[in-house]
């Protein structure tokens, strides 16, 4: 696995000269002498949140690291997910992306210091796994824009600050060792991190250095489903037996309900992952005197993380049905699938990832102006190979070598289906597997950010009008997105990366012959006995898997040769290559480049209305688009009859000619948005806010690549068209918001707010069908003609389309409890309605229409934390749960597709042992909660999750 890319040895040096800043409470611009609040602790941390929130000058929540260098999780995202209207997506079980007020990843904006850092996803959404959390200071979430805030959040603006050592001076050092425990893998693995920082010549100048280093061993259970279809009893489409006698109800009679749905593959999985984290950051200041400040600071991240998972795989594509249940809603309840072989479903991956970003930020401080300058440059590249479609099968064949019958038996009344086999298959038995079919493929992205931007703050003695801030901004950014993959194909004459893939064998002898395919037995071996325990019942426990992926890519490379050598057909120069040789994709690569120019200017306000102050602002930024999308599209040159497959007159195949054509579009776009901010203070404890403000967003630049492929039909007049589309447009979106606050002396803090956005410019995965008017071979056309059918495509693409509206309200509270020293709960609650507005019913037999509430909306949310801050003890326990929520109105087979519910139970404790030091232990998903998807019903089930418990126990130096 995974080879340590530092040295241990060299953290330890590190991490023991100690390391670490605390975070004091900043003040906000004109507020000189606000209190300064000392962070100690859970009670600390929130009280100085609260506070930013209280002196905000927009609706705004945040996070403050605990205690010096203390962030309260293991990750960003999951401190994040206690602010009211956060909630969090996981990637493994670790957090990886936020949605605000159901506004998913892709509507939020995420700064680290007030800069855009590179990303690796193809989209704008930011993965915090790649962000050490012990290098963060804090972070706030600001919901109601401002002028001077980057354009892009629908959601929100979140700034996540890493540490300056001007800001704490002195010296101040910490280092933190853990050791991180994962229940399912049963296998501890280390976690190091430090920071220091000191200040020099009269605190005029200061360095901070950080360094952090984290092993994960993880292991990630899974039962998931793909490749819905429709079922039929007179042979078309999947599976069900040719005697519509064998095809019953839920009452036990023969049915024929048009419609029925069933899996084309059910899934059983155990994929082992480890992980290797580093992450570096500095930042050095200097301050000759009041009137100046210039900071440099920097952030190196590197992420690899290898896993192998194996499995069952129920081909439930196969005809060989002889027995099907099908529900009074037309899902595929029970099957019974004779003499077809069982599948070992091989997933691997090997990816590296990292991150650079530094800048350079100078500012200075007049009697009446304030001049700021930032520039910044980040770049992250990743690079991934492996595969998700290896298929290898157990043999019905006994020692022999006779061929026994055999049946798989499925029900799929329970979330994770029970399965069980007869005859000669044995999911146990190492003998009884053999290679079959292979897919190799690579992926390799580069992301390059760079910004400049320019702001002047200018003092106004003129009534109400307090300041007038104004400035401009240039941000490039360059995008490159390259696919490879494998050509197996011994008939396809051309490379490809998703359309060919290499069977042993011929793709059917390896049924007839029980040799073909055979491995040697140190390629394989048994899996855990313990697949999601704990968990239903009826299923195997315990299957064969591989043992290493490198030498089962050799024993089948091997396998080829001697394929070869021995005259079978494959061709030579496939196998010379190596079967993992991998050729581009011609549409499956994309680069964008794009140009964003903003200016704006912000007006602050304040006054008194009668006894009370209030403040406010009011501005517009003004934002100018370019975009060039370069790329190659895979389109048909000619469509044609497949002479080999067709059975005239009765049916046709098609094949089809395609080729590689490059592309570039260039689109431009610019949106004038204004915004306006009041806070009205009533003295006693009480704010009343509102705001008002339009927004966009731009789409993934992923989803406005020029990738387009076109793909032929199989048994069907239907040519299939995906990819990109760069004449995407940005989200458009009017909001208001409204909120009041209270906060009391004793820190306790409550607050109300209400939202509504509606958005006016929406993007959605949208298919469409029409007459297809590229080149048919004569031939081709002579076919259809003659059975009555034309030629037709189906796009399923990104596409602008209106959109809908979002009405919501925010409920927080901070409250500790006088009567019990120390005890607290903080608590927040969001409910967010969504109505689409131009939704597109699917109009499909069996299938249960989405409704109109907009994609990746849940209704309703909460956090619930209780805590204990007292002495020399501290002890937290969270809750956080969400509501189901449509995540894709056109999932697999054109079904909706819905997270269910998901909530999860958090927990840690730490005790001071004296000033130096502390001992702590965390806990993630105490009760091992599963995560679920479903297409459209509930008893489609597409995804159980189960990511296990994970602890951490640990131990800081504070100096």
């Amino acid at each position: 696995m995974i080879k340590s890319k530092v040295s241990l040895a060299v953290l330890t040096a590190l991490t023991t000269c100690a390391l670490s800043t605390t975070a004091a409470a900043q003040t906000q611009p004109g507020e000189d002498n606000v209190e300064l609040i000392q962070v100690r602790g859970i009670q600390g941390s929130l009280r100085q949140a609260a506070f930013q929130k209280q002196t905000s000058d927009v609706i705004q929540d945040s996070i403050v690291a605990e205690d010096i260098g203390k962030f309260p999780d293991q990750n960003v995202a999951e401190s994040l997910q206690r602010i009211t209207g956060v909630s969090i997506s996981r990637v493994n079980g670790e957090g990886s992306q936020i949605s605000v007020r159901s506004f998913g990843p892709e509507f939020n904006v995420v700064k680290l210091n007030d800069r855009t850092l590179a990303t690796t996803t193809g989209s704008r959404s930011f993965d915090f796994q790649v962000l050490p959390s012990q290098l963060i200071s804090g972070a706030d979430v600001m919901k109601s824009p401002t002028a001077d805030l980057s354009a892009g959040s629908i959601g929100a603006y979140v700034n996540i600050k890493t540490a300056k050592p001007l800001k704490q001076p002195g010296f101040h050092a910490s280092a933190t060792a853990k050791t991180n425990y994962h229940s399912l893998v049963k296998d501890a693995t280390p976690e190091l991190a430090g920071i220091i920082s000191n200040t020099f010549d009269d605190d005029t100048w200061g360095v901070l250095v950080g360094v952090s280093f984290k092993e994960n061993a993880n292991r990630i259970d899974a039962y998931r489903t793909s490749h819905w279809n429709q079922y039929a009893g007179n042979g078309s489409g999947y599976g069900f037996p040719m005697d519509a006698d064998d095809v019953l109800g839920e009452d036990g009679n023969p049915t024929t309900l048009a419609g029925s749905r069933g899996p084309g593959r059910s899934i059983f999985n155990m994929i082992d992952e480890d992980r290797e984290r580093f992450g570096a950051n500095v930042a050095v200041q200097w301050a000759p005197n009041d009137s100046f400040e210039s900071t440099f600071d920097g952030l190196y991240t590197r992420l690899d993380r290898e896993y192998l998972g194996s499995g069952l795989q129920v081909p439930n594509q196969t005809p060989r049905y002889t027995r099907a249940v099908i529900s009074d809603e037309g899902t595929l309840l029970e099957a019974t699938i004779a003499d077809t072989d069982l599948e070992m479903n091989v997933v691997y991956g090997l990816q590296e990832s990292t991150t650079t970003a530094f800048g350079y930020n100078g500012v200075y401080t007049g009697d009446r102006l304030v001049l700021e300058f930032d520039a910044s440059y980040s770049k992250a590249e990743t690079s991934f190979e492996g595969d998700d479609t290896t298929a290898l099968h157990y043999t019905m064949f006994d020692a022999d070598g006779v061929r026994q019958p055999s049946e798989i038996l499925i029900d799929y009344h329970n979330d994770i289906p029970s399965l069980s086999t007869t005859g000669a298959l044995d999911v146990t038995d190492i003998s009884k597997v053999r290679a079959a079919w292979q897919r190799y493929a690579a992926e390799e992205a580069e992301d390059t950010v760079k910004e400049v931007k320019l702001d002047a703050l200018y003092d106004i003695d003129a009534g109400p009008l307090v300041s007038v801030k104004a400035g401009a901004a240039y941000t490039k950014r360059n995008i490159a997105f390259s696919r490879f993959g494998t050509e197996f194909d011994p008939t396809s004459g051309g490379e490809t990366w998703n359309g060919a893939g290499m069977w042993i064998g011929d793709g059917s002898t390896w049924g007839d012959n029980p040799a073909t395919g055979a491995l040697p037995a140190s390629v394989l071996e048994l899996s855990a006995n313990n697949f999601m325990d704990g968990t239903g019942s009826g299923f195997p426990r315990q299957w064969v898997q591989i043992a290493n992926h490198q030498a089962y890519r050799e024993a089948t490379q091997a396998y080829l040769e001697q394929a070869v050598a021995n005259g079978d057909g494959w061709r030579g120069d496939i196998v010379n290559a190596g079967w993992d040789t991998v050729y581009p994709s011609p549409g499956g690569s994309y680069a964008n480049d794009e140009t964003m120019i903003a200016l704006y200017s912000r007006f602050n306000f304040e006054g008194e209305l009668g006894d009370y102050n209030w403040r406010g602002n009011l501005g517009a930024r003004y934002v100018d688009i370019d975009n060039t999308a370069r790329g190659t599209a895979s389109t048909i040159d000619m469509l044609m009859i497949n002479q080999e497959s067709s059975n005239l007159p009765e049916s046709v195949d098609n094949t089809a000619t395609t080729s590689a054509k490059s592309s570039t579009v260039d689109t431009s776009e610019s949106h004038f948005l204004p915004s306006a901010n009041f806070m009205l203070n009533f003295e006693n404890g009480y704010i009343v806010r509102l705001a008002a403000a339009q927004t966009i967003t731009r789409p993934s630049l992923a989803d406005a690549g020029v990738n387009v492929q076109e793909t032929a039909g199989v048994d069907s007049p239907t040519v299939t068209i995906a990819g990109g589309n760069p004449y995407l447009k940005s989200y458009e979106v009017n909001q208001l918001d409204a909120s009041v606050e209270y906060y009391a002396d004793n820190g306790n803090a409550y607050s109300l707010a209400f939202f509504y956005k509606d958005i006016s410019n929406f993007i959605s995965t949208i298919t469409t069908v029409g007459p297809w008017e590229g080149n048919i071979s004569p031939e081709l056309a002579a076919a259809y003609a003659n059975l009555g059918q034309t030629v037709t495509y189906n796009s399923t693409r990104k596409e602008n389309r209106d959109g809908g509206s979002v009405t919501g309200l925010e409920v927080g509270v901070l409250h500790n409890f006088d009567f019990l020293p120390g005890f607290g709960v903080q608590a927040n609650y969001t409910y967010a309605d969504s109505k689409d507005d131009s939704a597109l019913p699917i109009n499909l037999p069996s299938v249960v229409e989405p409704g109109s509430g907009l994609e990746g909306f849940a209704k309703n949310s909460y956090n619930l934390i209780a805590f204990y801050d007292q002495d020399a003890f501290q002890a937290r326990v969270a809750y956080n749960w969400r509501d189901s929520f449509l995540s894709s109105r056109s999932g697999d087979g054109i079904q909706p597709e819905y997270n269910d519910a998901y909530g999860q139970l958090d927990a840690s404790a730490s005790y001071d042992i004296n000033e130096t030091f502390t001992v702590s232990l965390e806990a993630v998903n105490l009760t091992n909660e599963t995560r679920l998807q479903y297409y459209g019903q509930r008893d489609r089930v597409s995804l159980v999750e189960m990511t296990g418990t994970r602890y951490y126990l640990g131990v800081r130096a504070t100096f």
